[in-house]
């Protein structure tokens, strides 16, 4: 075997010293991998040495590694028989005791048929006895509930009466001290008044000695008898007693402190009285203002109700009212119309909005009344005031008198009064002006009288049924002339005996024409 020495110098391992550098194969030989070895012989593998020894031993390893796994094996497979074994005789066992199993399982199939039939039967009464037994015992446990929460009502109402005992017994005791009879004599009202009054003291009160509240009762006492007499004791209305006192107080012997305290009850008694005499007389007055009231109060809704009345019949008569006032004025509207076409016009109307109620009686309830009229045919209506000659409005002032005559006659007897008839109009409008008037006064029974100038007299004349011409020639004369009177009736006797009986009145002679 050559082995190569090292060349460099290197470390030897741990625990080898050697003088010749051979470092590397020991540490070849250490890992078990030697290399760079040269042997020198015939045999493939080493035969000797510690190579041949590591190697037997791992054949051997590894033969007793083969031994272990065939027993290992066979032990396993002896496991498996014994378990096939033991699962053979525990199904030899589990049949055995299937036979018994069904065999009870059959006994007891027959008795739980046995048992559902009398459960069947006895069912109903099983489940109206659970029932029964729920509902007693939901009693039973809201009473035992019921009993535990009286119970400890129970104790602790014990516990509060022997504490109200012994408070009350403190109480006592300390009332006995206190003298509280003798304090409710001195106070003169009823016990509730005086807690109430205590508990309504504030910090301060509450420290309070008798001294500072005799002071604090003097001085409102004082208070009191100021308001109640304000002349103080040359008060007409302060009763003797009460003067009586003042005067002790003031004028009394002994010092003033003993006076006041000895009058104090006396004097508080004293007004006490004269407030509840007074309470009781403002209490009557009080009742008198009442029924007054009452009687006032009755006589307002009374009036009230009768002014609502009278309203309700005053806004049905306005409305009554209203409506004749547009009827009427509906009428003449229609014989304006009728009036005007008939007599060369191209239509009129009047133009009346219902104006607004009045809220006040005294106030005036003015309706506004625009007379209406077309220039041309197939015009709209132009007012009055608008721009036009005197004529027209002269001719349109004539037609709606008439008109207004026409719808106001009713059947009844009226009388049309005119002045200064046909003062702007031209002849051809006085001819028609004139005979609308006649044929009015013909054809509805209306008298109509006007006042004419001269310029009027011969269509006057032709159209009148009585024509009477007042004369004066100058300004200077005082009295008229004879007026000239041309009259015209178709009944020619009547005229005749009319005529004598002027003539004979006045002493002259009349001149009678049948004809005109």
């Amino acid at each position: 075997m050559i082995v190569p020495a090292d060349g460099d110098a290197a470390d030897a391992p741990e625990g080898v010293r050697c003088a010749v550098p051979l470092a590397r194969f020991f540490a070849a030989l250490e890992s078990g991998a030697p290399g760079g070895v040269v042997i020198v012989g015939g045999f493939p593998e080493p035969v000797t040495g510690r190579v041949a020894r590591v190697q037997a031993a791992r054949a051997e390893l590894e033969a007793a590694r083969e031994a272990l796994e065939a027993a290992r094996q066979a032990t396993d497979d002896g496991a498996s028989e014994v378990a096939l074994a033991g699962r053979r005789l525990a199904g030899a066992r589990a049949a055995a005791e299937l036979d018994d199993v069904r065999s009870r399982m059959a006994e007891l199939r027959t008795e739980l048929e046995e048992l559902a039939a009398g459960e069947a039967r006895l069912g109903p009464r099983l489940g109206a006895a659970e029932q029964t037994l729920r509902r007693l015992q939901a009693k039973a446990d809201t009473r035992a509930l019921e009993a535990d929460r009286l119970r400890g009502r129970r104790d602790g109402h014990e516990r509060d009466r022997d504490r109200v005992r012994a408070r009350s017994s403190e109480l006592s005791d300390r009332r006995a001290a206190l003298g509280i009879e003798a304090l409710e004599k001195e106070w003169g009202g009823a016990r509730d008044g005086a807690a109430e009054w205590l508990s309504g003291l504030d910090a301060d009160e509450s420290t309070w000695t008798p001294a500072e509240w005799w002071h604090t009762a003097e001085k409102h006492l004082s208070e009191a008898i100021r308001r109640v007499f304000p002349d103080g004791a040359s008060d007409e209305d302060m009763p003797e007693e009460v003067r009586f006192l003042l005067r002790e107080r003031t004028d009394g012997e002994g010092r003033r402190t003993e006076r006041e305290q000895s009058t104090f009850p006396r004097l508080v008694q004293a007004v006490r009285a004269y407030l509840r005499q007074q309470e009781d007389y403002e209490r009557h007055q009080r009742r008198q203002i009442e029924v007054q009231l009452t009687g006032r109060r009755t006589d307002l809704e009374k009036a009230q109700k009768g002014a609502a009345d009278a309203a309700g019949a005053a806004e049905a008569h306005r409305t009554a009212l209203t409506a004749a006032i547009r009827a009427r004025l509906q009428r003449v509207s229609e014989e304006f119309e009728k009036l005007d076409v008939n007599y060369g016009g191209y239509g009129a109307t009047l133009e009346f909005p219902t104006p607004e109620q009045p809220g006040d009686p005294e106030q005036e309830w003015r309706w506004r009344v625009t007379p209406k009229w077309r220039r041309s045919d197939g015009q709209r209506y132009v007012p009055y005031n608008r721009r036009a000659n005197t004529a027209l409005m002269d001719e349109k002032a004539v037609k709606l008198v008439c008109a207004a005559a026409l719808a106001s006659s009713g059947g009844g007897r009226l009388c049309l009064v005119l002045d200064e008839l046909g003062r702007n109009l031209g002849k051809e409008h006085r001819k028609e002006a004139v005979a609308l008037f006649r044929k009015i006064g013909e054809t509805h029974g209306i008298t109509v009288i006007g006042a004419l100038q001269d310029d009027m007299e011969p269509y006057a004349i032709d159209a009148c049924g009585q024509y009477v011409k007042l004369r004066r020639s100058s300004d200077t004369m005082p009295y008229n002339e004879p007026p000239v009177v041309v009259a015209y009736d178709e009944h020619e006797e009547r005229v005749r005996r009319l005529a004598a009986q002027i003539s004979a009145g006045t002493g002259r002679e009349t001149e009678v024409n049948p004809a005109g």
